[in-house]
């Protein structure tokens, strides 16, 4: 019985010990983040990365069927001359270039060959060259493009009406400019700006007032963190020595029950018959031991 309650008691310390630390914890992470800015709700389905989203499907490759010869953008350019299309024109541009036409040529006969070429059967599996041959990029030389010029406006009309309307713009802020001016040297205007000036003056003192008593309040509220942090630990040091001591003196009670010789290190046993009849001394005796 008296085992049960010993053991109800640790318990009790125990969980008083976890509630204290666990107070303890709190009081931190309100000093660490005092504005409670960090303390925000959590989404469990989503993890700390985000929305993972998911890759773009692309259709599997045939490995019987060779790759699409690539295209240049050169051969799609289409000219307009006289209502007549031509066709073409990029690419007969590009192998009379001296420098484009050798590597247009190469890459020609390459993409040729690989589409005529089955894939090889090394030992007795069938790989295809396009899907794992190394792929080497070749960087063509191409002509710098030539800079636009820009286009001159021909038409006298249009040009003096575009100076009119340039003119009556410049006219009108001119016009604006004066009047603001003109505005500014009233008593009216300076009254106003007088007022503007100490209503952003009582704004901003408003403001910086407001500042300091939130920084006075956090200062305060930190100091009582400070002081109820420290009793918490206090309160828990002083379960955590009420349970050693309980567990020190369960454990010398289990060793009262043992003899103990008087030269060190002490040995603990107990003989098989009692030496001693009379209760009291025995009783004695533990309480000696």
């Amino acid at each position: 019985m008296a085992s049960s309650a010993v053991e109800k008691t640790a318990e009790e310390l125990h969980k008083e010990i976890q509630e204290l630390h666990r107070q303890q914890q709190e009081i931190t992470e309100r000093l660490r983040d005092p504005r409670g800015i960090r303390r925000g709700g959590t989404f469990p389905t989503v993890g700390t990365g985000g929305p993972r989203n998911r890759g773009v499907v692309r259709p599997a490759v045939d490995a019987d069927e060779p790759p699409p010869p690539k295209r240049r953008v050169s051969s799609a350019i289409v000219k307009l001359e006289d209502g007549e299309i031509k066709a073409g024109v990029g690419v007969a541009q590009d192998a009379e270039d001296p420098l484009v036409g050798p590597c247009v040529a190469a890459s020609r006969e390459r993409n040729e060959q690989k589409t005529s070429r089955p894939g090889s059967v090394i030992g007795g599996f069938k790989r295809e060259g396009n899907s794992r041959m190394r792929r080497v990029f070749i960087n063509m030389m191409l002509p710098e493009p030539t800079p636009r010029e820009p286009k001159l406006i021909q038409d006298a009309s249009l040009v003096k009406r575009n100076k009119r309307m340039l003119g009556q713009l410049l006219g009108t802020l001119e016009k604006f400019h004066e009047e603001d001016e003109k505005l500014s040297s009233t008593d009216a205007y300076m009254h106003r700006s007088d007022l503007l000036r100490r209503a952003e003056e009582k704004a901003q003192e408003e403001s910086e007032k407001l500042r300091l008593q939130e920084r006075e309040r956090i200062a305060e509220k930190q100091k009582r963190d400070l002081i109820l942090r420290a009793s918490v630990a206090a309160k828990a040091q002083e379960k955590k020595w009420e349970l050693l001591f309980l567990s020190w003196s369960e454990h010398h009670k289990k060793l009262s029950n043992f003899l103990r010789t008087k030269a060190g290190p002490p040995i603990y046993y107990m003989s098989a018959k009692p030496l001693v009849d009379d209760p009291l001394l025995v009783e004695q005796h533990r309480e000696q031991a």
